[in-house]
């Protein structure tokens, strides 16, 4: 045996061409000594010489007597003419992917092996390389001359010399047997008459034997059965006439065709069935090139033709690898065959993943490729990878949580959905979501589902689920389909609201209390409080008639308020949309109304013609607020420099303007401007923050009500304050005068 290197050679006995040789180009020592370590322990005369130059492999290339050239590509940059040139079998043995050799390479070689770690496949790197050589000098695989129909001169035959009355004057073989051979269940009579003993043969079949005993020579051979032990037999039978010099003799010849009728009948079954089987089949031979394919398996991958090109041509990253890994155990086992998923990458550059079923093919001289199966599985696959993404969101959640297939069959779940139902999550899997779901949440569930999957996006909905103690519990679940719309399963999370809603009923159940005691209760104690008032009033002088007017003033501004309160309660609950309305009307309605309360306020109204605005049918409370706020604060502020929220004052000395002007972008900008202090940043902030607290809240009711009806209008409202004056802006939307109601 030679030894790795370029210096070592024990000069073998490849030089009397009794041996395999093979060379074996490669920079790295370590991987040439491996190699040559296993071609040393292998049976037959098989000798290895490595080296890692370029230069020394094409030396030992022209002294002839290398079998097998064995390259790793990335070991210099003149490799590919190295291996163009070479007029011997070519093996590439690399770390490299298919798709990082150079094509012209890859295309000149006859078969590649990607390298393994450690000495893990190395027999069967040299296996595939002695396979090389017996490929290259047998110009037909044995795959094809199975295919080929049988010689019809290996069949067997005899022939008859007979008179015209059937007399047999020579043979060379009897009838009876040609028969026996193939185990006839007839019987011939005992007549040295040729005819009678096959016509009695063929008594099932009249038309046979008015051909073959007609009074001309049939003009071409005719076929006959006649049945066996367990089938039939096929025979081939013609006559040959003499020229009459002769006298009147017959030459008859009777070939059996009964391998051959099966054979071609098989034959044309497996043609059939090869047309049209939905699997894809393709042969390999054993330098890993695709000998045979059926039109299925070219339409996987949307190619025509095949023949002659190297797998890994088709294959991803790293799948060479995989199946010659599943190649070497099921040599090394007692298994034949084995399945394995593998990707491809189809002509248009998209990848597909098939279920490969590998049989082995072993000759009496070692391993012979590969007869596959293929079955697309890329949608199987993606739904696997969907699943195993979802899996770790869904065993570490929280709320109940599943996945489940298009049959609604639980194929994930997590401890949540388990303990929800009292059952192991094992039990769970495999059984439909339907079984401990009640009908009315699973038709909730499935609509849902369906609004997600038109949408692309996830949906909601309320269910009512019966717990492990029995009692109804209700949840919130949250629905989507996995991956695309055909995608088939769907993922689902329920999230328990049964606190949640029994909060909502219990502050539903407040409001309709407080609603009640603002609108009956408070308001007529109120009433009476002013007119006990009242007469306190009348009846007395001095300090008292004071307390008792501030007592009146009070209670009249508690029914204000209670009033504005549930103007807002109406809001919120109103579901109504916007309305089409004047400005200018409602603007002069509302100054009409404050400065019935308010008439020493000075008014100025710039809104001269019809202003069309989109709003909510409360927009005038909202308005009326916002002059009466600015005419009450404004005189505050001129009688004692101080503004507080709700009050009731003559407004002497108030002064408020409103107009109305068109913004760049055609809304309506509604102004309502005084001469008064400024609002303060406090009850700024509580509207911006939408929320009150001890330590922070408005001075009133009436800010609340004019923010929630401009939202509910779909408009602006900001504040303009300092030391001269307010402004109040509400930006709406304009609308057609044609609209207004």
């Amino acid at each position: 045996m030679t030894g790795p290197d370029d210096d070592t050679d024990d000069g073998g006995e490849d030089s009397d061409g009794s041996a395999v040789l093979i060379l074996h180009l490669d920079p790295d020592e370590t991987v040439r000594s491996r190699l040559a370590a296993v071609v040393d322990e292998a049976d037959g005369d098989v000798t290895y010489e490595g080296t890692a130059t370029v230069e020394r492999a094409r030396e030992r290339l022209d002294e002839e007597d290398v079998d097998v050239l064995v390259v790793e590509p990335d070991a210099a940059s003149d490799v590919t003419g190295l291996v163009t040139d070479a007029d011997v079998p070519v093996a590439l043995y690399t770390s490299l992917e298919p798709n990082e050799i150079d094509p012209a390479v890859s295309g000149a070689a006859d078969t590649l092996v990607e390298k393994w770690t450690a000495e893990e496949g190395l027999d069967f790197v040299v296996e595939k390389l002695l396979g090389a050589v017996r490929t290259a000098a047998e110009p037909q695989s044995r795959f094809t001359r199975a295919f080929e129909r049988v010689d019809p001169d290996t069949q067997s035959s005899s022939s008859f010399l007979v008179y015209e009355d059937g007399t047999v004057i020579w043979e060379t073989t009897t009838l009876e047997a040609i028969f026996d051979r193939r185990d006839v269940s007839v019987s011939l009579p005992e007549t040295p008459n040729f005819y009678k003993q096959l016509s009695a043969a063929l008594s099932h079949d009249p038309e046979a034997i008015r051909t073959i005993r007609g009074s001309d020579v049939p003009d071409e051979p005719t076929r006959f059965t006649v049945p066996t032990a367990d089938s039939e037999a096929s025979f081939r039978y013609s006559e040959h006439e003499f020229p009459e010099t002769v006298g009147p003799l017959r030459l008859v010849v009777v070939e059996d065709v009964t391998w051959s009728a099966r054979s071609g009948a098989r034959y044309e079954l497996l043609e059939l069935l090869d047309r049209h089987v939905q699997d894809g089949i393709s042969v390999v031979d054993a330098n890993g090139r695709v000998q045979y394919h059926n039109e299925s398996f070219a339409d996987l991958l949307g190619h025509e033709d095949m023949v002659g090109d190297h797998t890994a041509t088709f294959m991803a990253d790293g799948e060479l690898e995989a199946g010659q890994r599943l190649i070497q155990r099921l040599r090394t086992s007692s298994q034949d065959s084995g399945v394995i998923d593998m990707t491809f990458e189809t002509a248009d550059g998209d990848e597909r993943t098939l279920a490969v079923h590998f049989s082995v093919r072993e000759a009496d001289d070692g391993y012979e490729g590969l007869v596959n199966v293929a079955r697309d599985v890329t949608e199987r696959r993606d739904h696997e990878r969907t699943l195993d993404r979802y899996r770790r969101l869904v065993e570490s959640a929280g709320d109940p949580m599943y996945v489940v297939d298009d049959d609604c069959r639980i194929e994930i779940c997590n401890e949540a959905l388990a303990s929800l139902f009292d059952r192991s999550r094992e039990s769970l899997h495999g059984t439909r979501l339907t079984e401990f779901i009640p009908e009315e949440a699973v038709d909730r569930t499935h609509s849902a589902l369906e609004r997600a999957r038109e949408t692309g996006e996830s949906a909601t909905c309320e269910v009512e689920l019966p717990g492990a103690d029995g009692e109804a519990r209700q949840f919130e679940a949250t629905v989507a389909g996995l991956g695309d719309a055909d995608a088939t399963g769907s993922v689902g999370i329920l999230h328990e609201v049964t606190d949640r809603e029994r909060r909502e009923s219990e502050l539903d159940l407040l409001k309709q209390v407080l609603t009640r005691v603002l609108r009956h209760d408070v308001r007529t104690g109120l009433t009476v409080v002013r007119g006990q008032a009242e007469v306190l009033a009348e009846r007395t002088t001095g300090e008292e008639r004071e307390m008792a007017e501030t007592i009146v003033d009070r209670s009249e501004e508690l029914v204000g308020t209670a009033e504005k309160a549930r103007a807002i309660e109406r809001v919120i609950d109103s579901d109504e949309g916007r309305v089409t309305l004047d400005l200018r009307s409602v603007v002069n309605r509302c100054v009409a109304n404050v400065s019935a309360a308010h008439s020493g306020a000075g008014y100025d109204v710039q809104i001269t013609e019809q202003v069309p605005v989109r709003v909510h049918r409360a927009f005038p409370y909202a308005v009326e607020n916002l002059i009466e706020n600015a005419v009450e604060h404004c005189a505050e502020g001129h009688d004692s420099g101080t503004r507080e929220s709700e009050g009731a004052h003559s407004g002497d000395g108030a002064s408020v303007t409103i107009s109305a002007t068109a913004d760049d972008d055609g809304r309506v900008l509604l102004r309502i401007e005084d001469d008064g202090p400024g609002i303060s940043q406090e009850e700024l902030d509580v509207l911006d923050e939408r929320e009150e607290t001890p330590l922070k809240h408005g001075t009133g009711v009436g800010l609340w009500l004019v923010s929630w009806v401009v939202e509910r209008s779909g408009g602006e409202l900001s504040f303009d304050a300092d030391d001269d004056g307010t402004t109040v802006t509400v930006r709406l939307d304009a609308g057609d005068a044609e609209d207004v109601v």
